[in-house]
C-alpha cells in the first residue's frame, strides 16, 4: 500500500528543533499563505461584477429556484434539463442578498457572491489536492494553485457567470481529495468516512451538472489499477458507493417533497440530453459553429490548450500510479466539452479539475518544466488582461433589458408573458410569470417542436397577456409553429420593438 502522505512528511522531517524542521514549518506556513492569497484573488475578481445584470441562465435558474414547489411541470411550473442540487444552490443564493430588477436586467449580488465562494474554495482544494499527490514537490503545488486561480478568474472560461460548471468544480475537487486520501490511509473507520465522502462529493457534483461524473471516472480507474497494492479494496469501494447512494437518495427524496419525481428527473437530465444532441446535430445553425470556433479560440487564448498538451505529455512520459486515473478523468472532461453541443465558454470550466491534477502529478524534465511554468504564467497574464478589459467596458442596456423595462411599465402584476424562445432573463426581470413551461429555447425545440403546447397555452384559460418574439416569427430554426404564429397574428397586436425583439399584447376584451 502507498505510504500515507502524512507519514512520509513526518518521516522526512528531523525531530530536533531549530534546524531543518523549523525551516520546513516556515515554508509550510508560507505555502499556506500563498494558497489563501490565491483563493482571495480568485474571489476578489468577482467583486466588480456583483451588481452586473444576470445572464439568461442565471436569471432563469434563480427564478425557477425561488418558485420551486409542487406544480404542473418538473420544477414547479417550469421545466429545465438540470439536476435538483443546482436549483437548491441558486435558492440559497437568492437569500444571500436582494434581487432587484433594473433597466439593464435582474441584479442579484448574492448569486455573484456564491460564485466567488465557489472559485475561492476550488483554489484551496486544488492546493490541498496538489499537496497530497505531490508531497514535497513545492513547485508543483504552487504552480497548481496559481493555475487554478488564473483559470477561475478568467472571463475566457465564463467568469463572471455563475453556472453549473463553476458550482460543480469544488465538489469534484473535494471528492478527489477524499478519494486520494482514502486510498492512501490504512483501513479503518476514518478511511471509510473519507471514501464515503468521496462518493458523496462526486454525486453532489453530478447533481449540480449531470455530466460532472469526474470523481466516479477517477475512482473507478484508480480501483482498477490498485489490486495487490491497496488492502481492503472492496471495503473502500463499498464505502465510496454507499456515500454516493446516500446523497443521491437524500436529493431524490428532497426533490420528491417539492413535487419532482424520479422518472421526471431521469427524463430531464439523461433522456433529454440525448434527444437534444440529435436535434442540434440535425438542425443547428451557423451560430453553433461560430461558438465552437470561439470556444477553441478561448482555449488557446486562456492558455488552457497549451497547459493541457504540456501536462499530458509530461504525465505520459513520467507517469506515476495516478497517471491512468487522471488521464481517464481528463479524457471524460474533454468529451463533455465536445459533446455539449452548444459550445458556450463556460464549458471550459469543466476541464479545470483534470487540468490542475495533471499539473500537480506531472514530473516534467528541465525543458518541459520551463515550458509548463511559462504556459501557466501566460494563463495568469491572459486572465488579468481579459479581466481588465471586461472591467473597463461600460455596462450597456441591452434590447432584452429594454423589453423587460417596457413590460414592468405597461403590464399588470397578474399578466402573463411568453418569450419565444429562450432568454428567461426577460421574464425574470419583468416580474411576471409565464404560463409556458419551456423557458429555454432548446427544451422548446426538443419537447415542443410544432409549438402545440404553446398554441394550447395561448388559446387556453391562462393565455399570456404578452408575447415577446425574437425576429419576425415564432416559426424559427428547429421549430414548425405555423399554427401558433397564426394565432399570434389574429389575437395579439404589436406594441413595441427593440432591435430584433417585438412585444405583442393580447387584444383586450
Amino acid at each position: 500500500m502507498t505510504t500515507p502522505v502524512s507519514d512520509r512528511t513526518s518521516a522526512s522531517a528531523p525531530a530536533r528543533p531549530g534546524g531543518s524542521s523549523a525551516r520546513l514549518t516556515a515554508r509550510s506556513w508560507a505555502d499556506t499563505a500563498i494558497v489563501l492569497v490565491a483563493a482571495l484573488v480568485a474571489m476578489a475578481a468577482w467583486l466588480h461584477f456583483l451588481h452586473r445584470p444576470l445572464t439568461a441562465d442565471e436569471s432563469g435558474f434563480l427564478m425557477l429556484a425561488q418558485q420551486w414547489e409542487p406544480g404542473d411541470s418538473l420544477y414547479g411550473d417550469y421545466w429545465v434539463d438540470r439536476p435538483p442540487l443546482l436549483l437548491w444552490l441558486f435558492n440559497i443564493a437568492g437569500h444571500l442578498g436582494p434581487v432587484d430588477a433594473t433597466a439593464s436586467g435582474l441584479v442579484a449580488p448574492g448569486l455573484k457572491l456564491l460564485g466567488a465562494v465557489a472559485s475561492g474554495m476550488s483554489v484551496v482544494l486544488a492546493g490541498v489536492l496538489a499537496s497530497q499527490v505531490s508531497p514535497g514537490n513545492r513547485s508543483a503545488r504552487l504552480t497548481t494553485v496559481v493555475l487554478a486561480a488564473a483559470l477561475l478568474s478568467s472571463p475566457l472560461l465564463g467568469m463572471s457567470v455563475v453556472n453549473g460548471e463553476l458550482l460543480a468544480v469544488p465538489f469534484v475537487l473535494l471528492g478527489l481529495v477524499c478519494a486520494v486520501t482514502a486510498m492512501r490511509r490504512p483501513w479503518g473507520w476514518r478511511t471509510a468516512v473519507l471514501a464515503a465522502g468521496a462518493g458523496a462529493s462526486g454525486m453532489a457534483a453530478a447533481l449540480v451538472k449531470q455530466n460532472f461524473i469526474d470523481v466516479f471516472v477517477f475512482t473507478a480507474v484508480l480501483l482498477a489499477v490498485s489490486p495487490g497494492r491497496v488492502p481492503r479494496l472492496w471495503e473502500r469501494a463499498a464505502a465510496f458507493t454507499g456515500g454516493a447512494a446516500v446523497l443521491l437518495g437524500a436529493a431524490l427524496l428532497g426533490a420528491w417533497a417539492r413535487g419532482t419525481s424520479v422518472p421526471e428527473l431521469w427524463s430531464a437530465v439523461v433522456v433529454f440530453r440525448i434527444e437534444a444532441m440529435e436535434m442540434i446535430d440535425g438542425s443547428a445553425t451557423s451560430a453553433t459553429v461560430a461558438r465552437g470556433m470561439q470556444l477553441a479560440a478561448a482555449s488557446l487564448g486562456s492558455g488552457v490548450a497549451v497547459v493541457l498538451v504540456i501536462a499530458v505529455a509530461a504525465v505520459l512520459t513520467r507517469g506515476g500510479p495516478l497517471a491512468r486515473p487522471v488521464l481517464a478523468m481528463t479524457a471524460w472532461e474533454l468529451f463533455g466539452v465536445a459533446a455539449g453541443g452548444s459550445y458556450w465558454l463556460h464549458y471550459l470550466t469543466g476541464i479545470v479539475p483534470g487540468l490542475v491534477l495533471l499539473v500537480a502529478i506531472a514530473r516534467p524534465g528541465p525543458r518541459s518544466g520551463l515550458a509548463l511554468r511559462c504556459a501557466v504564467a501566460y494563463s495568469v497574464a491572459a486572465a488579468i488582461a481579459v479581466w481588465a478589459l471586461w472591467v473597463l467596458a461600460p455596462p450597456e442596456v441591452t434590447p432584452e433589458g429594454r423589453v423587460s423595462s417596457y413590460l414592468r411599465e405597461h403590464a399588470r402584476p397578474t399578466d402573463g408573458v411568453v418569450v419565444g424562445f429562450g432568454h428567461p432573463e426577460i421574464i425574470a426581470a419583468s416580474g411576471l410569470d409565464s404560463p409556458y413551461e419551456n423557458l429555454w429555447s432548446l427544451p422548446a425545440r426538443v419537447r415542443d417542436p410544432h409549438l402545440a403546447q404553446l398554441h394550447d397555452v395561448m388559446a387556453g384559460a391562462s393565455a399570456p397577456q404578452w408575447v415577446v418574439v425574437h425576429g419576425d416569427s415564432l416559426d424559427t430554426w428547429g421549430l414548425d409553429g405555423d399554427d401558433a404564429q397564426q394565432y399570434l397574428l389574429r389575437h395579439y397586436v404589436k406594441r413595441a420593438s427593440y432591435d430584433d425583439w417585438h412585444v405583442w399584447q393580447r387584444h383586450r376584451g
